[in-house]
């Protein structure tokens, strides 16, 4: 008994280390967009601010635990060992029917596993053989629940992952759609879309981008920011179609150069 519970702390090591391989690099995955959605969140601020709107609060996080795991033990289902590794124990005590009748089923079991040679008597093995193939089929059981407990607990992380990334998706499709839907309802972001469409007529390449424009109340700029494009100022306009530079022609003299690029060519 006590060398079948080694077997099985050894399986359980094994199985442990290779879930928290693969649970951490599904872990870093949804952190790396979990950071990417936050720095969208920290890089929208100040036009939220601008706008005087209050931004989407973040979702919130909600552990493991929290999820459905669909799993039982085997031990719970077939104790003490599990239903496959009692399936190879029983196998070895069919074999030791004649042990004396002093001894429980689970001792029975553990003396076959021990000194299994009448299972393998036809094959001419030796006794050492015998007891490493043993070992090497109730080291496989333990290994075959192991592997049902593992795509268990990795599916419930796989769901939370997968949870996380869709809700940060919604996130920041839900930042853009309320800057983008405060046309017309909002003074200060309607007043930026008008400014950005009055610097749009004036730009020398409008026609070639004219199949990607969308509707004025789409074209609320996302970020407004100072700009340096080689020695001359401007300002830079982000919507979520189209980059819009606008900078001096001619410093103190006056004069605008405006420049429009479309996000896809970015």
């Amino acid at each position: 008994s006590h060398f079948i519970s080694q077997i099985k702390a050894f399986c359980r090591e094994s199985m442990i280390v290779s879930l928290v391989k693969t649970a951490s690099e599904l872990e870093i995955y949804a952190r790396e967009f979990e950071l990417s959605c936050n720095n969208l969140d920290q890089l929208l601020k100040p036009t939220f601010h601008m706008y005087r709107l209050d931004p989407p609060a973040l979702p919130t996080p909600v552990p493991l635990t929290a999820y459905p795991l669909d799993f039982q033990a085997p031990e719970v289902v077939s104790p003490p060992w599990g239903t496959e590794v009692m399936a190879v124990l029983d196998s070895f005590a069919e074999d030791y029917d004649d042990i004396s009748d002093n001894y429980d089923s689970e001792d029975r079991r553990v003396l076959a596993c021990e000194s299994p040679r009448r299972s393998w008597s036809h094959r001419k093995l030796s006794s050492f053989e015998c007891a490493e193939d043993a070992v090497s089929r109730i080291l496989l059981a333990f290994q075959r629940q192991n592997d049902v407990e593992q795509g268990a607990r990795l599916g419930r992380k796989n769901m939370q992952v997968m949870d996380r990334l869709a809700k940060m998706q919604a996130h920041k499709r839900n930042c853009i759609g309320k800057l983008s839907d405060a046309y017309g309802s909002n003074l200060l972001a309607t007043k930026a879309a008008d400014e950005f469409h009055s610097y749009l007529r004036k730009c020398p390449n409008v026609k070639s981008h004219s199949g990607t424009f969308k509707s004025t109340s789409h074209q609320v700029p996302l970020l407004i920011c100072n700009v340096m494009a080689g020695n001359a100022t401007g300002t830079c306009y982000v919507t979520d179609s189209h980059i819009l530079f606008v900078t001096q022609l001619v410093p103190i003299l006056g004069g605008n150069r405006v420049a429009l690029f479309s996000n896809v060519d970015v």
